[in-house]
């Protein structure tokens, strides 16, 4: 039975019980007073009585159902609130429970589908903040940079794996602590925020600090910077939200700026000894007392040494056309590489014969032509001659030799030098790169043998080393076969 009816029949038993006391008492009374003469006393009091007991029933009864009647109609929809209120709070239950099948019953239906619809919109929503949240955690994960996130209290509430390792903690001792406390038993996240202190943060004019981490391998240099964050109050005006703390990671810069003041050391090295020789040859060929046959002497020194530095120049100009994209311009053409291998010994001949050097060949009759750029091949072996002279002791052998191998022709030069450690192998090859301890020996650019591999990789060969420490090394290259 709905609400609404069990209202309605209340209310009309309510009515018809009073309507029916009232007609009744009208009724006794009416028959009293036209036979009230012929009727004894006792019977009157017994009337009498009968209409007020049936007035005092019909009173109690209306009573009963005034008070009942709000009761019966609140007590469902108390119900149904308190349902609802269980279930948004933090409890498990999920659904209203539907008693009957009246209007409570209706609304209570009506709340489980809302409450549905919300809690798929909920799932929906969570599954989208779970996926950025993962997805954020995934990028500050990966990155190669140690990022501290500090909100506006000062606390940590962030820290990726990179800062934890720089700072030599768990993210479990920094997650949740103020920064302050953990700065007090930590030295480097204690200079960390001093900068913060100085109010250098990134944009600033003062440039960002570096800092080294000595308990990390090779000691690298990481930059620091500092971003502030701005939050919204609720009347969406800008707030402090905290600072953001990255480490970046300048070691290779660090490397590059050693890199480029030992360069311009050995290229002030290189010109200065050249220059000197060329000086000290000019001040000599204008000194009288100095003989013709002298002067033809410093005047062939003054040749070799010109003709060092216009190497020196070339190299650096070869540089900076390949630094600018400009490429490789290659005359590719078949050629014999014994007349190129008799034309670059024939250049560093005097070098041969200053350092009393002896120079094996070993060419086969039948080796066969060569698809590549004569002038480029020519300059890669001077250079490793060169080279190859450098760091030969006095009075060893060179070899050479050239063999087919393949589809290519392969080139060697071979020396009786220091030799070059296996973790330098592929470093020399690298522009400005050398190899340290070479104690004795006069520093080189670092660029003829980065050189020398772009010119024969432009040609379709490879140019590579082989050697061991104090066993000598052999550079080779290769050529396809025209």
């Amino acid at each position: 039975m709905s609400l609404k009816l069990k209202i309605r029949l209340s209310i009309f038993l309510l009515l018809l019980l009073l309507l029916g006391s009232g007609g009744y008492a009208l009724l006794t009374i009416n028959f009293l007073e036209k036979g009230a003469h012929g009727i004894e006393q006792a019977d009157f009091n017994m009337a009498r009585l009968a209409v007020v007991g049936f007035l005092a029933a019909g009173t109690a009864v209306g009573v009963i159902m005034m008070v009942r009647l709000p009761r019966i109609v609140v007590r469902p929809l108390h119900r149904l609130t308190a349902d609802v209120e269980r279930v948004a709070g933090p409890g498990p239950a999920t659904r209203v429970a539907v008693g009957r099948r009246d209007e409570v019953g209706t609304i209570a239906a009506a709340v489980n589908l809302v409450l549905s619809q919300a809690q798929e919109d909920r799932r929906i929503t969570l599954a989208e903040l779970f996926t950025e949240r993962n997805r954020m955690e995934s990028l500050v994960r990966s990155l190669d940079e140690g990022l501290l996130l500090l909100d506006e209290h000062g606390t940590i509430v962030l820290a990726n794996p990179v800062a934890c390792d720089l700072l030599g903690l768990p993210a479990p001792a920094l997650l949740g602590q103020a920064a302050e406390t953990v700065a007090a038993t930590n030295q480097l996240l204690r200079e960390l925020l001093v900068p913060l202190a100085a109010h250098n943060l990134a944009g600033d004019d003062v440039p960002d600090p570096v800092f080294i981490f000595p308990h990390k391998g090779d000691a690298p240099h990481y930059q620091l910077s500092i971003s502030p964050i701005e939050a919204f109050d609720q009347a969406n005006k800008p707030t402090p939200g905290g600072y953001i703390f990255c480490l970046r990671n300048v070691s290779d810069f660090k490397k590059l700026d050693e890199v480029k003041s030992t360069f311009l050391a050995t290229i002030s090295h290189e010109l200065k000894t050249p220059l000197a020789s060329i000086k000290l040859s000019l001040m000599l060929l204008q000194n009288e007392r100095t003989t013709d046959a002298e002067r033809q002497t410093l005047a062939a020194g003054i040749g070799e040494e010109t003709q060092r530095l216009l190497q020196m120049v070339g190299q650096l100009i070869d540089v900076a056309r390949l630094d600018a994209g400009a490429g490789i311009k290659l005359n590719a053409q078949p050629m014999h590489l014994a007349e190129v291998i008799r034309y670059a010994t024939q250049t560093v001949h005097p070098q041969l014969r200053d350092k009393q050097l002896r120079l094996d060949l070993h060419l086969p009759d039948a080796l066969p032509e060569v698809h590549g750029d004569v002038e480029k091949t020519t300059w890669v072996l001077i250079n490793l001659l060169s080279n190859a002279i450098r760091y030969s002791p006095t009075g060893c052998p060179l070899v050479i030799r050239a063999v087919q191998w393949g589809e290519m022709v392969r080139v060697s030069v071979e020396d009786c030098g220091p030799g070059i450690p296996a973790e330098y192998h592929k470093r020399i090859f690298q522009r400005f790169a050398g190899v340290p301890d070479q104690a004795g020996h006069s520093g080189s650019s670092g660029l003829g043998l980065s050189i020398s591999r772009e010119f024969i990789d432009a040609q379709g060969g490879k140019l590579w080393v082989e050697s061991q420490p104090a066993a000598g090394s052999r550079f080779l290259f290769t050529l396809p076969v025209a």
